[in-house]
């Protein structure tokens, strides 16, 4: 699933492919939002496909070397897995640049397979403004090319309420809550499960679901 956010009410196209420069495949919607949410089907295992954004009338981010992601490899093969952790990475400034830096450094040209957020993704309420100060003006880099996970923390669950799926990290994220990504269906986004390689990931939503079916 590819999102992106517009300024302006439009409908939303994604062109795919194997190279930058021949994007040969489409999906385009109807819907005339500012909110875009299209999903890619029928994509090949561990696979790089490269990808551009925009309307039925022309591409607005896209179709370079930036613009990419890979799919997951068959549940079960064992593989090296390059995961990127952030944990109460919320607070935007010269810290957590620093940290995101480093990694940047560290990783290179090595792919990030996993990016998981463990939590006070954005300080201090969670709100769009805090998320787009704190994930989106801080990561856009990996953004575009790696998947995000995230797990919803205190601050985070000031603006937004688990129980409803309601507000700023329920709007910003699609999670799996039908098992769309392998393991257990959970029927909430407010916790979920996934696979990838041989490696199942539980998300636990400790902050503001007090057990399961509440």
């Amino acid at each position: 699933i590819i999102r992106w956010r517009t300024d302006q009410a439009v409908t939303g196209r994604v062109l795919y492919g194997n190279s930058p420069t021949a994007l040969s495949s489409s999906v385009a919607t109807n819907t005339t939002t500012t909110e875009h949410q299209i999903a890619l089907t029928g994509l090949s295992l561990d696979t790089r496909y490269y990808y551009a954004i925009g309307t039925s009338t022309g591409i607005l981010s896209g179709g370079d070397s930036d613009h990419f992601f890979v799919t997951a490899p068959l549940a079960g093969t064992s593989k090296a897995v390059r995961m990127w952790v952030l944990g109460d990475s919320g607070r935007p400034g010269p810290s957590v640049r620093q940290v995101r830096d480093s990694y940047y450094a560290y990783t290179g040209s090595r792919h990030t397979d996993l990016w998981m957020m463990l939590g006070d993704n954005a300080y201090y309420s969670g709100t769009d403004a805090e998320y787009q100060a704190g994930v989106f003006d801080i990561f856009p880099d990996m953004l575009r090319k790696s998947v995000l996970w995230p797990t919803i923390g205190n601050h985070d669950a000031v603006s937004a309420s688990s129980v409803h799926q309601t507000g700023p990290y329920y709007d910003i994220f699609t999670l799996p809550k039908e098992a769309e990504a392998g393991g257990v269906s959970s029927g909430t986004e407010a916790y979920y499960s996934f696979d990838y390689a041989n490696i199942h990931f539980i998300c636990l939503n400790s902050e503001s679901i007090s057990s399961i079916g509440s």
